[in-house]
């Protein structure tokens, strides 16, 4: 992803209008690129600070805040994939078994 994209894809992200796969290649980009991600943290800081404001909360820390919401996504992207990955083995086992009880039947 360039940062052209990375920055593209800001507010979609901080507003959660992304696929798994958009932002798993946003978070990688942003874990390398600096500038890419002081930009999110300054969108990120402005939107959830008139959130926190709105709903009367001491957490101003925006800074923490933007890293649960990083590490939330890698982990929600984390357990898709992996869910994903269970699908196919799934599939795959099923159809084995499919074909070992045909197979079994003609003999």
């Amino acid at each position: 992803m360039t940062c052209k994209e990375a920055m593209q894809y800001i507010m979609p992200y901080i507003n959660d209008e992304m696929t798994d796969k958009e932002v798993e290649a946003f978070l990688e980009h942003i874990k390398g690129c600096r500038e890419c991600y002081e930009e999110l943290e300054v969108y990120y800081t402005i939107y959830a600070g008139l959130a926190q404001l709105d709903n009367d909360s001491d957490d101003f820390d925006m800074h923490n805040l933007l890293e649960r919401a990083l590490q939330e996504s890698r982990d929600r992207v984390r357990r898709h994939r992996n869910f994903n990955v269970l699908y196919v083995v799934s599939q795959v086992a099923a159809i084995l078994s499919l074909l070992v009880m045909i197979v079994v039947k003609w003999r």
